[in-house]
């Protein structure tokens, strides 16, 4: 019986032509999903098939699939089919030259044989993000392919699926340790999923709000923007200088630059560490750019998971080698 209700679907599916599909086929797509939970073996038969589907088709039951494990179990049966055919697809898709493509510039028409892979292509790339976000590991070795990132950067200026692959892949999760070197305060933070470090300064600074001097309260347009609840076009500032640890002292040159990747943070012993300073320059800003784009499978976050105590702040910095002034002596003339 399940194999007959999946042969169904399947030859429903060879005749969508994209869009919303027929009342059967969303018929046969709802009794698949009910008996799948019982079997999920049928998740797997489905992916497999999906080489064998025509590009509309092959969206349709990714999509599937997709809901499939974002309400149960079954990724490990269904996400590396999903991967294969993602990475098969990219061939059959316009590969423009090598340059930047600003809006209004007109790009290389698709021939009539990429097209209806272009247009199924946002589609399938929904179901990748939704299974690449449950399979971190697989997901950061897919983030060191450099020739992939590249690939599909080319591909943004012909389809969103391309820039949501891409931001899921360039972002990355990880323990932040934050030193105030002025008051002799510290944090240690989990950022989730965040690629760049605009965006993670941002999210610093309403986790930390008041609770550091130069610290404000968090304004709520920008909250909403960077957790993605809002596409109203804001900017943010720097309430601090965010420095290189590597660095002793405020130092333009040694900034933690916010167009970098939160990856490339410098690592001490075995954590990212980052100095805040009093801001170096006064209009440090950026745009609500840097936030997104918002993927509801991999949300943006940072979490204080403790604030340091004196001691641990001052090892840190004595490790640094930075003189912290709420430890400096009455007496000392620097």
């Amino acid at each position: 019986m399940n194999d007959t209700i999946l042969n169904e679907l399947l030859v429903a599916a060879r005749e969508h032509a994209g869009g919303e599909g027929t009342e059967p086929l969303r018929r046969l797509s709802n009794a698949f999903l009910t008996r799948a939970r019982a079997d999920p073996t049928m998740l797997k038969a489905a992916a497999e098939a999906l080489p064998t589907l025509p590009p509309a088709a092959a969206a349709w039951i990714a999509v599937l699939l997709g809901a499939a494990i974002e309400t149960g179990t079954g990724v490990e049966l269904t996400a590396p089919g999903i991967v294969r055919v993602f990475l098969s697809w990219l061939p059959k898709l316009p590969t423009p030259p090598p340059v930047k493509y600003e809006e209004g510039v007109e790009l290389p028409e698709p021939t009539p044989e990429q097209a209806p892979w272009l247009e199924a292509f946002p589609d399938f790339c929904r179901s990748v993000v939704s299974h690449l976000a449950r399979m971190p590991e697989q997901r950061t070795a897919l983030a060191r392919d450099e020739d992939l990132l590249a690939r599909l950067e080319r591909l943004e200026p012909y389809t969103h699926g391309a820039t949501w692959v891409r931001e899921m892949l360039m972002r990355s999760s990880g323990t932040l340790i934050i030193l105030h070197a002025a008051s002799g305060r510290g944090f240690k933070l989990h950022y989730r999923d965040v690629a760049r470090c605009f965006h993670l300064f941002s999210l610093i600074q309403i986790a930390i709000g008041t609770r550091l001097p130069d610290g404000r309260e968090p304004d709520p347009a920008v909250v909403a923007a960077v957790r993605g609840d809002s596409r109203e076009n804001v900017s943010d500032v720097a309430w601090w200088h965010y420095g290189d640890p590597r660095s002793k002292a405020a130092n333009l040159q040694a900034s933690i630059w916010g167009e970098a990747m939160t990856r490339s943070i410098p690592v001490v012993n075995g954590a990212q560490v980052m100095l805040l300073w009093p801001p170096l320059l006064q209009s440090r800003s950026w745009s609500h750019a840097f936030f997104g784009p918002h993927l509801d499978a991999l949300p943006a976050d940072v979490s204080i998971e403790e604030e340091l105590s004196p001691e641990s702040v001052q090892s840190w910095l004595e490790t640094l080698g930075v003189k912290s002034r709420s430890h400096r002596r009455w007496w000392w003339p620097w």
